[in-house]
């Protein structure tokens, strides 16, 4: 499918629970903030209303992505993650082969879910891509801005 995204349950939960609060508590909010514009009078020249107008056409554009989104998602589910090769859902850790072994730890997950700050990296992403379907010790070039790097897969977990 070419709108497809891959997403872990995890990502698949999280943007459920983003879609509930958008839909539920935002609307909510947004729709006080209409009300309150429109006490005020004059909707011609209300900047308050205005405001509060394009913060209702904002958020139903992105609860309308957020649904969408979650649509045309195929979710990786816990058990369709194998730790004979790395895929979508994987824990990884690789070792620098060319830097003093400095070991590093990436889960991979769908583009939706990246945070490298705390180890989430996108399987579309360099490292992610070179690391897609690799075995325990396959040894991994990425290009990377400060040039080429390469890794060993040490570990493959759930």
């Amino acid at each position: 499918m070419e709108n497809e995204t891959i997403i872990t349950s995890e990502g698949m939960l999280a943007l459920e629970e983003k879609l509930k609060f958008l839909e539920t508590t935002k609307r909510r909010e947004i729709s006080e903030q209409m009300k309150n514009a429109i006490a005020h009078g004059d909707l011609s020249e209300n900047a308050e209303y205005d405001e509060a107008r394009n913060a209702y056409l904002q958020l139903e554009k992105q609860i309308g992505e957020t649904a969408t989104l979650i649509a045309r998602a195929t979710v990786v589910e816990d058990k369709d993650i194998t730790t004979e090769t790395v895929g979508v859902g994987s824990l990884v850790q690789i070792v620098d082969i060319e830097n003093g072994g400095k070991k590093q730890e990436y889960r991979l997950v769908g583009p939706t879910e990246t945070d490298p700050a705390n180890g989430k990296i996108s399987h579309q992403c360099p490292i992610g891509m070179s690391l897609m379907n690799c075995k325990l010790g396959d040894i991994v070039s990425v290009n990377a801005p400060g040039g080429t790097r390469k890794y060993k897969v040490i570990t493959i977990g759930k």
